[in-house]
């Protein structure tokens, strides 16, 4: 892919106007500005919550493991999961999926207390980012 592309519009007087676009960005030129935690999030997913923690101190970036965690599934790829190191061997996910696509007006909450009573031990986090699976 280019690392650059253009966008073309008409605007209101009816004429056509040409802007560049970049599709490739350098966090670096950003250091210190409002986003930059973001961008950075966005440009590592292959890093762990720890790692991008140590890499925000670094450059005196303070924010929280919650913060860090709660923007970090915006940038995964489809299917990849937040941990597929250690995915959940019980057997029991497709079950899951199908308690949660049947209740699909529920919370997170209330789906995570209805999986524990039908047995499967899920928690809030792995209901959130699968309760659209099924």
């Amino acid at each position: 892919m280019e690392d650059t592309g253009k966008l073309t519009k008409t605007n209101w007087r009816g004429k056509e106007e040409t802007r560049e676009v970049n599709y490739t960005l350098d966090t670096r030129n950003h250091i210190g500005e409002p986003g930059w935690a973001l961008l950075v999030v966005a440009a590592n997913t292959h890093l762990s919550v720890t790692e991008l923690l140590t890499l925000l101190d670094s450059e005196g970036v303070g924010r929280s493991r919650s913060w860090v965690s709660r923007r970090r599934w915006l940038f995964e790829q489809p299917g990849a999961g937040h941990n597929p190191a250690c995915p959940i061997r019980d057997g029991k996910h497709g079950h899951a999926l199908k308690i949660m696509a049947a209740n699909p007006t529920l919370s997170v909450r209330q789906l995570t207390k209805l999986l524990s009573e039908s047995g499967i031990t899920r928690g809030r986090e792995w209901v959130r980012c699968h309760r659209c699976d099924g």
